[in-house]
């Protein structure tokens, strides 16, 4: 006859550190407690569950507790999302981001663009100077711009063509 084994339960542990309470990013699935314990790091402790946010939570070592942990803000151009519960770079930064990196592309269309022009002015065509002053003059503006929403000097900003 059969023997009836009784059906093991799968536990499943997240790690939290025995001093901090931060959690680590490892979990583990078993159903063996010893495995638990063999496979827990060092100077962490086993907690039931895989549902903690490493990022925004934490345990309180005193009472045992998970609470809401608040991350240093990574820069002023940051704001908390309670939402979310991150740090995500504010929407007028992310705009101007987008404004110079739109500028930059400019600059660089036009610039390639200048090639048949002085190609043009070596053969001696008429026109050939009045278009480049003309692409000279609109790069000229979008370097100003580009002067002008950028607080950082240009080594702090690569990729800025040099204004000039």
């Amino acid at each position: 006859m059969a023997t009836n084994k009784p059906v093991a339960i799968m536990r499943v542990v997240s790690f939290y550190h025995k001093v901090s309470g931060l959690f680590h990013a490892r979990h583990l699935m078993s159903s063996d407690a010893k495995s638990i314990a063999l496979n827990t790091p060092s100077d962490h402790v086993a907690i039931d569950g895989d549902h903690f946010d490493r990022l925004s939570q934490r345990i309180d070592i005193e009472t045992g507790k998970v609470i809401d942990l608040l991350p240093a803000q990574p820069s002023a151009d940051h704001e908390w999302n309670a939402t979310d519960r991150r740090w995500q770079v504010k929407p007028e930064v992310i705009a101007k981001e987008e404004t110079r990196r739109h500028a930059i592309l400019r600059i660089s269309q036009l610039e390639l663009s200048g090639i048949r022009s002085l190609r043009e002015l070596a053969l001696g065509e008429a026109k050939a100077a009045d278009r480049l002053k003309a692409l000279d003059s609109e790069i000229a503006e979008l370097r100003k711009t580009l002067a002008e929403s950028t607080a950082a000097g240009p080594d702090a900003r690569p990729g800025v063509p040099e204004s000039g």
